[in-house]
């Protein structure tokens, strides 16, 4: 068995071995962390409310908005009632889009029957949080 790690192969092994730790975080991180384009994630949380912000990558208002929105995190709780965050590029994600998007960014909050809000304040982190606090009843 000694023989199969040889002095040689030491440093392919840690390398691979590495490799696999970063593709094991890298998957790990895609499920803890802010869903973005709400694709390329197999998990999926069980909150009733979906906050999505619908972006265009060319679009400077846009570039303003998203790290705004995405302090929110994947997930809120706001008054007992769970809320799932995302951001979605909505021109390469069609098929991620339920509504059709006139101008960006479009951001609407969806209770759990599809019933769908516009969002019309502040392109800011405290505007969104008021936004669902208000619209949750917290």
């Amino acid at each position: 068995m000694m023989s199969l790690f040889k002095r040689s192969y030491l440093p392919y092994v840690c390398f691979l071995a590495g490799v696999l730790l970063i593709f094991l975080w890298a998957r790990y991180k895609d499920t803890e962390g802010f869903e973005n384009n709400g694709a390329g994630s197999s998990y999926v949380t069980a909150a009733p409310y979906k906050f999505k912000m619908y972006y265009a990558d060319w679009c400077p208002h846009c570039h303003a908005a998203k790290p705004e929105f995405e302090k929110l995190g994947a997930t809120q709780t706001i008054g007992g009632k769970k809320v799932q965050c995302s951001a979605i590029e909505a021109e390469k994600n069609p098929e991620l889009v339920s509504e059709k998007v006139d101008g960006y960014p479009t951001i609407r909050l969806y209770d759990a029957a599809g019933k769908m809000t516009e969002y019309k304040g502040e392109r800011n982190h405290a505007g969104f949080q008021a936004f669902l606090q208000q619209q949750l009843g917290a």
